[in-house]
């Protein structure tokens, strides 16, 4: 839990220093203020899972990290902007998305074989 919790802080940090950004280019008290509201929340959770969520202990048979989800993940966000921007990158959001699939393939093959082996 502990990169978890380190991942969550981080874009909490983000999302607090956008909203402080917010607070000072608009004149609406809203957006900012659920901007704002969602950082301290995911702020809180991070350090709910630093202090008192325990890590597992014992052999992990998935991956702490995986790559080909992230660059799944990019291709359809791509995918979905594509239906604002055009068919251009709608196909290249495609070709991404299938390079994370074949990622994640090849990565649960690896983990198959480690696994019987």
């Amino acid at each position: 839990m502990r990169i978890a919790a380190m991942w969550m802080g981080g874009l909490s940090l983000w999302m607090g220093t956008l909203s402080l950004v917010l607070w000072l280019w608009t004149s609406d008290d809203l957006p900012p203020a659920l901007l704002t509201g969602a950082a301290v929340a995911l702020a809180l959770i991070a350090l709910y899972a630093a202090i008192v969520a325990e890590e597992a202990t014992g052999p992990r048979r998935l991956a702490t990290s995986s790559l080909p989800t992230v660059v799944l993940v990019l291709g359809l966000a791509m995918m979905l902007n594509g239906l604002t921007f055009g068919l251009f990158l709608i196909l290249i959001g495609a070709e991404v998305a299938a390079l994370g699939v074949a990622g994640l393939v090849a990565q649960f093959v690896a983990e198959r074989r480690a696994g019987s082996g």
